[in-house]
Parts: C-alpha cells; structure tokens; sequence
C-alpha cells in the first residue's frame, strides 16, 4: 500500500470509503498509457475472468456484460489454451444473449463476433453446438444492423458446416429475408420452395426450382378446393379446443411453418395475393394436423382477414382475428407478435374506428423494435404512416416521420418499402406545400446491387400498384382529371374500387357520359356501400353519402345530390374525419360551382378552406381560398 499512500500524498490519487481514484482524467489516462500494450490486454482479460466468475456465481447479468467487455478488450492473444477459449466464446455468447433482451442488438453482435474469435481451429468439429449458436446469432444481429457483407460470410460457414439440413434452416431463412428486402421476390420463391421440398411440404409435383411451375399449379380451383377443406375442418373445432390444442414439437414442421409463413409474404409483393390464401390454408391444415407452432395465430389471423376483406363476411373473420390474438398472448414465445399484431390491423382497421385502429401498426413496430425485428419494424412504420394520411392524422407531423421512416429504410437497405413509401411520401409533401422529392436513384440494396426507383416500381407488383393510386390520389385531389384517368386505369385494373377512384370515376362521367364510365362508378359505390353495411358506418358511412351524391350529380338529380352532399360533410365531422369533412366540403362547392350556383359554393369552399388547414393540407386550403377569392 506504500506506493499508493505515495501517490495519495503527491496529489495523484485520493482515498474515500477505502477505494482509490485518481484526482484527473488525464492522470488516469497517463497512468494507463505507461502499461505495455501487451500487459495491459492481459490485466483487461484477467480482471475480466474474475469479474466473470462472480457474475457467473451471482446471476448478475449487469455484472457478465462488464465482465465479457473486460475479457475482450484482452482478445484471443490472451487466451493461454483451447480450454479457456471455449469458455470465454460461451461466456461472449451468455452476454450476447442478456444484451439482446436489452434490445442492444449492436452491442449483441459485437459479443457474438467476439465469442467466434475465440473459437480455435477444428472448432465446427469440436464445439459443433456452441459454433452454430454464435454462428446464427451473429447472423440474426447481422440482420437486423443492416451489416450485409458480414451477414452473408455467416451464412456460408453455417450452410458450409452444418451437420444436417435443420441447423441450416434459420441461415436459409434469413437469406430468404435478403431476397425480400433486396426485391429479389422469384429468387426468394424458389429457395423456399426448394427448402419447403427438403422438409416435406412440397406444394406440387412441378420442380421446385422452375418456381413458375410451381406457383401456376395453385390454379384458382385447386385455392377454392384447399380452402374448403379448411373450411370444414374449422367448422368441427370450438373455440376452446383451438386454445387448448396440442403444441407443435416437430422442429421440421415448425421450420415449415415459418416458411410458409415468408412465402405468403413473397406472393403478396409479387401481386399473387390469391395463392397467398392457399398458403395461409396450408398453415392451418399443417396446425391442425401437427399442433399450435408459434406462427399458427398468425395463420388463424391472416385466415380472418381473408374471411373478413375478401369474402366480406366481418363477423366471422372478425372472430378468427381475435382468436389469434387470443392464440398469441397465451403463446410462449413472443418471437412473432409483431406479425401477428400487424396482420390483425387489416380487419381491425376496417371494423373498428380507424383513428384507433391505425395505432395497431404502431404497437406492431414497437414490438418489432424491441425484439430487433428491424425488416417487419419498417413494414410496420410504413403502414403506419400511410394510414395515418388515410385518417386524417396532422399532417405536417405526419410529413417529419415518413421523412424519418424512408431515412431508416435506406440504412436498412429495404429497397421494396422504399419503392412501395416513396409517392405516399410525395404526395404528403405536396398536400403540405413543400418542395417533391425527386426520382431516387443509387439505390443499394440488400444484397449489394444499385437500383433506381423506377425499376423497383417495375419489378414489384406492390409498389406498382401503390405509384399508380397514390398518382391517381393526388391527381383527382388537385383537379388533374386527365392525370387522374389515366391513373385510374392502370390502378382499377390491379386492385378494386376505393372511394376515391369512384368518385373521379364520377367526374370523368361528367365529361364523357360513357356507359363504361357509369358502370365503373357504380361498382366503386356499391362496394363503399357493402363496406358501411358490414364492417363500419363509423369508418364507411361518409364515404358512402359522397359517392351516392356525386352518383345523383352525374344523374342530374340536383336536389337529391345537395342533401347526399350535406349528409357526407355530417357524417364526416361526426366520425372525425377531417380530410374527408374537407373533401366533402370542396366536392359540394365544385357541385354548385358547376351547376351555376356560385354564392351557394362560397360557403363550403371557405368550410373546405378551414378544414385542409386544421388537416395541414396547406396547398389545398391556399386553392379553396383562391377559388373563394375568385369567385
């Protein structure tokens, strides 16, 4: 202790509670210098062990992450033998694991990477498990940072040294998510056919790797016979027999599961929404014959959904949403909540008041989030947004966290979400009058390639289809009917009727009187009207009095138009839409505009006015006030 009484009296360190410390920084910092580098890796590794083995004793996992950072400031040169490089790889891998239940997935992979340094020659040989345990970690975190070069060198090794197909099946898995974010979807398709096939569930007697082949087997007649099948069979079950129902433990059925589970999601970007449904009634006959997976409430939901939006039966779909959710809280893994959260919305948003329901797809990003799941977190924040412009959330908020959201998919190299977002984004900042963005170009993908957004928007079905509404939106919104016919085509032609597509269905009547035309817009109102009567009035019931208005001014019927008018500008303020009180607004001041009327158009041009502001729609209060002005 002298020395240290020494540097006490010369004002070097002090003493308090019988611990030293030195008096400065930079006295610390010179002290530390004067070690060898050599010997100071060794005090690092050493003090580490100690710290290590209390940790380890104690259960204390704050304790095991200074320990393990300790140890690893020391590095493999430290390491006196194999044996002791086992341990410390296993205690990288302890720590690894406490840090991803922190959601530090940055700090997990440096310690994951760490545990495989310390790994000796022949280690895939004589630490198999504990190799493949890094190995998949490593490249879990890899994902999930967007460290892509490193992410693929893991991938290799585990395909490489994996004793059997099983343990090759997670890197297999989150090469299939490469694909996906890069927009490689046919490519994703055949490696998860062709791993589907290795497991058991081939899903036709074409080759699995002429994908084509494949997906043209699931013929509209063979979805209706797959469907009805399962149909049936849910028919026997109660409620309470599906949530006491046994648990899946075939780990190849459970692999199965979740590759269905990416292969829906391929189909649906690649625009084969209907074979999609084959695949989720495939889920649930491998559940019902095999027991509850993790992924199995996803399956029950996504069957709702179809159930709900595509037969449009609510009640019942409804109640299949719910049981999956109810299926996915007495779950013991949470590994997949965010997808099954973010799939529940897609009913939820249209039987439940949607101001609400946006907010699903929020709690689905924060779950995503805390469990690292960065791909479905941006799915999740995308959806978020664009539905909050749907229902009328602020839009100058709004614009700063698209912003944020498309800044957090180019780190994450998610080239398919960047494509689908862009003219969301787009026609959100020229609602609130800044400046559009341009054309992307230079983008980088996933896997390393540089893409353009138009080529994107060309490779991907989904985002095709989102360029083409959003075009036709915006258009319509800003009065370019030509714009929005021409918009109007290319999206009727890949998707049903909106609202909005109905009522500029409605003003292209008005031009052209075409039968053609007609019948188009009384699709569009018939299927908001079905919409209203099943699922919502809350969400549906406005949307139906404007199309019904805008369908008695094209009619000529001018008295039963103006009631239709005030009916939807009502109905609106009462369900606290106010986008579409101020679509209302304007459409009503157009109708008497156009009919001669102009003093009764004032009125609901100014109320028009007012509402795009409180929306934060500048552009198009400053057009309703000219328009005002004007008149």
């Amino acid at each position: 202790m002298a020395p240290l009484d020494t540097a006490v009296a010369e004002s070097i360190v002090d003493k308090r509670k019988g611990a030293f410390y030195f008096l400065h920084d930079k006295l610390h910092e010179a002290a530390y210098d004067a070690i060898g580098s050599e010997q100071r890796c060794l005090h690092h590794f050493r003090y580490g062990l100690a710290l290590g083995h209390v940790a380890v004793r104690e259960r204390d996992d704050v304790l095991l992450i200074t320990a393990v950072g300790q140890i690893n400031h020391g590095g493999p040169q430290a390491v006196v033998d194999s044996e002791q490089g086992v341990a410390v790889a296993s205690m990288n891998l302890d720590a690894g694991k406490v840090a991803m239940k922190m959601s530090d997935f940055f700090l997990a992979h440096s310690f994951f990477d760490h545990g495989i340094s310390y790994l000796r020659n022949g280690h895939w040989e004589h630490q198999y498990d504990l190799s493949l345990e890094l190995f998949n970690l490593a490249a879990k975190c890899a994902l999930m940072n967007a460290e892509h070069v490193r992410l693929e060198m893991l991938i290799q090794q585990i395909k490489l040294y994996a004793q059997c197909f099983e343990d090759k099946c997670q890197a297999i898995s989150i090469s299939i998510t490469l694909h996906l974010l890069s927009g490689n979807v046919l490519e994703g398709v055949k490696t998860t056919l062709g791993t589907l096939a290795s497991l058991g569930e081939e899903l036709s007697r074409s080759p699995w790797w002429v994908p084509q082949l494949v997906i043209d087997y699931i013929t509209p007649s063979v979805i209706k016979q797959h469907l009805s099948k399962t149909e049936a069979k849910l028919a026997e079950l109660s409620d309470e027999t599906l949530m006491s129902y046994p648990v899946m433990i075939d780990p190849s059925k459970i692999m199965a599961m979740e590759l269905l589970a990416n292969l829906c999601e391929l189909l649906a970007f690649s625009g084969e929404t209907l074979k999609a449904r084959f695949i989720l009634s495939k889920m649930i006959q491998i559940t019902l014959k095999h027991g509850m997976s993790p992924l199995s409430p996803l399956a029950f939901v996504n069957y709702g959904n179809f159930v709900a939006i595509i037969r449009q039966n609510y009640e019942v779909g409804y109640h299949y949403v719910k049981l999956g959710l109810a299926l996915m809280k007495q779950s013991p893994s949470r590994a997949h909540d965010c997808q099954i959260i973010f799939n529940s919305a897609y009913t939820r948003i249209h039987v439940e008041p949607m101001q609400t329901s946006v907010e699903f797809f929020l709690d689905a990003f924060k779950t995503a989030m805390k469990s690292g799941d960065t791909r479905n977190a941006m799915k999740c924040a995308f959806f978020y947004d664009a539905t909050c412009f749907w229902v009328g959330k602020k839009l100058d908020e709004l614009a700063k966290s698209m912003k944020e959201t498309i800044k957090q998919m180019r780190f994450h190299k998610n080239l398919v979400l960047i494509s689908v977002m862009l003219p969301v984004v787009r026609m959100t900042l020229r609602m609130v009058g800044e400046s559009a963005m341009p054309p992307q170009i230079g983008l980088i993908s996933a896997s390393g390639d540089t893409h353009n957004e138009e080529d994107m928007a060309d490779k991907i079905p989904a985002a095709m289809l989102g360029k083409h509404f959003n075009e036709f939106y915006e258009a319509f919104v800003f009065r370019e009917f030509d714009k929005a016919r021409d918009a109007a085509e290319k999206f009727i032609s890949l998707q049903n009727q909106t609202m909005y597509s109905g009522s500029a269905l409605y003003h292209r009547i008005l031009e052209t009187n075409s039968n053609r035309w007609i019948a188009r817009g009384a699709e569009s109102k018939v299927s908001i009207e079905k919409l209203a009567a099943l699922a919502s009035t809350w969400n549906f019931q406005n949307k139906t009095f404007l199309l019904q208005a805008e369908e008695q001014f094209c009619a000529r019927n001018f008295e039963a138009a103006e009631k239709l008018y005030d009916d939807a500008i009502l109905s609106s303020k009462k369900h606290k839409l106010v986008n579409e009180e101020a679509l209302a607004n304007e459409l009503a001041g157009h109708f008497y505009l156009d009919t001669g009327r102009k003093d009764k158009s004032v009125p609901y041009f100014s109320q028009a006015e007012e509402k795009y502001r409180e929306w934060g729609a500048v552009a198009k209060a400053n057009f309703c006030e000219w328009l005002t002005m004007d008149i």
